[in-house]
């Protein structure tokens, strides 16, 4: 991955000491899986099993590690969309956002939301060109109630995007009909699969816990060979050690132990190491995510993976707690992605409009934050391929008290710079002309127009109808 610098907040030995002290707790300490399956799928590879614990020894661990692949290639319908994931990769892929359960906009404020506003959702990061992943629940539907739900939001992702796709957390059994429907989607039989299609983040149950569901859905993503990402959300002092390096350690053992059920059921199943723990806020123990500690906690894991694990990482990068599009949702967005962009993690998430700690998603801050990415990536990217020759013929050629405005090169290459999408840079007195319009008015006509140009679905009728008749097949 093409970074100007990496930002690094331990060495090498604090590293190697942090791992040394996860294959510690993990082979003495142990961690517990609430499923039959998984207990016996580390059973028949030797693991210690004592009741629902598991004690994991080094050994396994160091052979997980070698196992996941370094980098992989994701693959959407339509194969321009495909990206590399991991060494070799260009640039910081983005996902959507999942979880927040409001929407909100300059016109209607904050509200519950809707399936119209999922679908506008997947409409916007289908047509964003920074964000190259595609799924998850961007904001919780709550006019879809029924119990297959998650079928017919599904369904909404298939219909409106060819981009990679970021799956759900299910059972087993509903993660098979998420994966037929892809099939469906595709017009293909099982060789579907056999590439790596669709990734999922799950959570563990801090402390050192997988519960029922993230133990099924980790099952059905890794028997397919399909991206694994373990995203631990401890809170410090709370649900991990209220000292930030023991969170890390905390955090490394959930993950790993992730890494090592993964590669026992599925050996080169693709692994992306996901930190997201927090410093709370201690008076009320809840939840925030502004804070530069939190970051730099993460940041840590970034360079586990990067440094001592050689496997992609992936990070909660556009978090704010803020409750309006306001100085203080630009500032800890910036502050937050830019921090993890310039630690070298090769994926980010939860950066799309989120507010109030990922309770809300605004559809303003959402064109705003496409364009704190861009500026981001252009940041870490840094200036490339100087040419010594050129540089010296220009300045002579311009010589003493020149201009170089209408110099050959400047009329090439002036439209090569890059531009806001939404900020302005107009003088103040253009800026006046255009109706005093602040970032926020301009995301808002920015996002209706995206809308109001998106087709109506991405699949053709036929496959439409066909996912339809499967769902309802289901629901019968």
């Amino acid at each position: 991955m093409s970074i100007a610098s990496s930002f690094r907040v331990v060495d090498k030995n604090t590293l190697e000491n942090i791992h040394e002290a996860t294959l510690d707790i993990l082979s003495h300490t142990g961690i517990v899986f609430q499923s039959s399956e998984c207990l016996e799928i580390f059973k028949r590879h030797g693991a210690r099993v004592q009741g629902d614990i598991v004690f994991i020894p080094p050994e396994m661990v160091e052979k997980a590690i070698a196992s996941a692949p370094n980098s992989f290639q994701w693959e959407g319908r339509n194969p321009e969309k495909n990206i590399i994931v991991g060494k070799g990769q260009k640039g910081i892929h983005v996902s959507l956002n999942n979880g927040p359960i409001y929407i909100q906009d300059q016109e209607k404020g904050r509200r519950l939301g809707t399936k119209a506003d999922l679908i506008n959702l997947y409409k916007l990061a289908q047509h964003s060109k920074v964000c190259n992943i595609n799924g998850q629940i961007p904001v919780e539907p709550s006019d879809v109630t029924h119990p297959l739900r998650y079928l017919d939001i599904f369904r909404q992702l298939l219909t409106h995007t060819d981009k990679p796709l970021f799956g759900y957390v299910g059972t087993q059994k509903e993660v098979g009909q998420m994966f037929d429907m892809i099939k469906i989607s595709m017009g293909g039989g099982d060789d579907v699969l056999e590439k790596k299609r669709i990734g999922v983040s799950l959570n563990p149950l801090s402390p050192l816990k997988y519960d029922e569901i993230p133990c099924e859905t980790l099952l059905a993503y890794a028997k397919h060979g399909q991206p694994i990402m373990i995203l631990v959300c401890a809170m410090a002092g709370v649900t991990s050690p209220v000292n930030p390096m023991g969170t890390v350690t905390l955090q490394n053992a959930e993950i790993l132990a992730g890494l090592v059920l993964s590669q026992l059921i599925n050996p080169g199943t693709p692994f992306i190491y996901s930190p997201a723990s927090a410093i709370p806020n201690m008076r009320s123990a809840s939840y925030i995510t502004g804070s530069p500690e939190s970051t730099l906690i993460n940041m840590v894991g970034i360079q586990l993976a990067r440094e001592l694990y050689d496997i992609p990482s992936r990070c909660m990068a556009g978090l704010t707690d803020a409750k309006d599009v306001d100085c203080q949702a630009g500032y800890e967005t910036m502050q937050n992605y830019l921090m993890l962009a310039m630690a070298g993690v090769n994926m980010v998430n939860e950066c799309y409009g989120i507010l109030d700690a990922i309770m809300t998603v605004s559809y303003e801050k959402f064109i705003i934050d496409d364009e704190i990415m861009a500026r981001a990536a252009l940041a870490v990217g840094g200036i490339q391929n100087f040419d010594a020759d050129y540089s010296r013929k220009a300045i002579q050629d311009v010589g003493h008290g020149g201009s170089y405005l209408m110099q050959p090169d400047t009329m090439k290459q002036c439209r090569n710079f890059w531009t806001p999408s939404v900020s302005t840079c107009d003088s103040y007195e253009q800026w006046e002309k255009k109706g005093e319009k602040d970032v926020v008015t301009r995301a808002n006509e920015t996002y209706k127009e995206i809308l109001s140009q998106c087709p109506d679905k991405m699949i053709s009728d036929d496959i439409d109808q066909d996912l339809e008749r499967y769902i309802e097949a289901q629901k019968s």
